[in-house]
């Protein structure tokens, strides 16, 4: 007698390490099928991608999805592998080449939702309002130059009050809605507007008083913004340290009548020579070294909390004093050239400092490595500007210079992280580093006219 049809089929789904027994109708095509097999086998499908699965025999190919499982003669007892398609999906048809093209370029370019465009947006705003709070201090600099140090106690106050007003919008930004690119911004700015308020604040002809005040105000104002916004520690700190040399530096020309020059180089040489003793004043100012006379030596445990939060806190004292540092010697290595140019001796500063702090650039920490390239790079293309510019140097001379710096820069940038320097090259590296180091103390003796001094003097024999 022959065997009933009953329109089903007993089978044996498999799907990596699970088997099911199923019973499935045989009449409804593999396609309709596929969707209630795969939720019994509890498939877990990737998000937002689209998948296609397929039944198959083992060791054949997949069943036709527009096919019933009678068509493909599949019987009670069949095993059936499930399985994920390898050919990619077909992609959408269009009727509209627009249609075809405006899709291509959403699938290509970020949506105005996306975290990518948000953040450039952030930053072409930080960036304008920068860019603005910088044209604007500059504009207010060369007019108390043209005014010949007319006191103007309106712009002091406008200056003060808006740093104030960037003061609290500072706070506010950081403590009310979590935004730390914004408080570091506003912060920045608020401590310009005051270096620029100090800086219009002192009656007189534009002299070093005006830099000791200036220096001075954006230097407190660098600590106010620290301790009410809460954020750019680093950076901050950063400027509150060169802040702290200048400041230092103009007092002394202040209260001994030096030439701006001289000033200007003895604090980049004494900026230069601080920069080996931040890792150990880093180290003192976070707690990770007891202090001279302290029995408190069991208190640091190597594998507690205590000194991994005090480490992070010496690396990020580490990063501000160098950056300071680099800051100031910079500033004073820019100004005693533009000063004093094309005295030998000043270009020659120049060029030494700006090879000093693009020695530094090689230290792993991206931050640091940033602001000693930056600070060296500056000092170095203003010292060949001023040099070629007041010097009687030929054209050919300039146009060959300017090529071997691009060819120099380039390589350092792009061929020389692919060929580590062997540990004789670092090592003379850092030989050449302290007889640079060395060789600014008689060019610095020289700038600020010691030599000359002394060699006035009529000592009795």
């Amino acid at each position: 007698m022959p065997a009933i049809d009953t329109g089903l089929r007993r089978v044996c789904v498999h799907w990596d390490a699970v088997a099911v027994d199923i019973v499935l109708p045989a009449t409804i095509p593999v396609a309709v099928l596929l969707p209630s097999v795969i939720d019994i086998l509890g498939v877990d499908c990737p998000d937002g991608h689209a998948v296609r699965y397929r039944l198959s025999m083992p060791g054949a190919s997949g069943l036709d999805p527009s096919m019933t499982l009678g068509e493909h003669g599949i019987g009670d007892g069949t095993i059936l592998v499930l399985s994920r398609s390898t050919s990619p999906l077909p992609g959408p048809r269009y009727f509209d080449v627009a249609d075809a093209v405006a899709a291509t370029v959403a699938a290509a370019t970020e949506s105005r939702d996306g975290p990518t465009h948000r953040r450039a947006v952030r930053l072409v705003g930080a960036a304008a309002a920068m860019l603005s709070a910088g044209v604007g201090g500059l504009v207010v600099l060369c007019n108390a130059l043209d005014t010949n140090g007319s006191r103007d106690a309106a712009t002091t106050g406008s200056f003060l009050s808006s740093g104030v007003l960037t003061l609290g919008l500072a706070a506010i930004a950081r403590r009310g809605h979590q935004d730390q690119t914004a408080g570091l911004v506003l912060s920045a700015i608020a401590t310009a507007f005051a270096g620029i308020a100090g800086f219009v604040a002192v009656p007189g002809p534009v002299g070093i008083p005006h830099v000791l005040l200036a220096a001075a105000s954006s230097g407190v104002a660098a600590v106010v913004a620290m301790g009410v916004s809460g954020c750019g520690v680093v950076t901050l700190t950063a400027v509150s340290c060169a802040a702290v040399v200048i400041t230092l530096a103009a007092l002394a020309g202040v209260i001994g009548g030096m030439p701006l020059s001289a000033i200007a180089s003895a604090a980049g040489l004494v900026s230069l020579g601080l920069l080996p003793v931040a890792p150990r004043v880093s180290i003192a100012l976070a707690g990770l070294s007891p202090l001279p006379g302290t029995p408190q030596v069991t208190e640091i445990e190597p594998s507690g909390a205590r000194v991994r939060r005090r480490a992070a806190r010496a690396d990020s004292f580490l990063t501000s004093l160098l950056a300071g540092l680099s800051i100031s010697a910079a500033v004073g290595a820019v100004i005693t050239v533009l000063t004093g140019a094309p005295r030998p001796s000043c270009t020659a500063f120049g060029t030494l400092t700006g090879a000093l702090l693009l020695s530094h650039a090689r230290s792993t920490d991206i931050r640091r490595m940033l602001t000693f390239a930056v600070s060296g790079i500056a000092v170095a293309a203003t010292t060949f500007g001023v040099a070629s510019s007041r010097a009687a140097m030929h054209g050919p001379w300039v146009a060959a210079a300017t090529t071997a710096s691009v060819v120099v820069a380039l390589y350092v940038g792009f061929v020389g992280p692919s060929r580590p320097a062997s540990p004789v090259v670092r090592r003379s590296t850092g030989l050449l580093e302290w007889l640079a180091l060395a060789a600014m103390v008689p060019l610095t003796c020289w700038i600020c006219g010691i030599y000359g001094a002394v060699r006035g003097l009529s000592l009795p024999w």
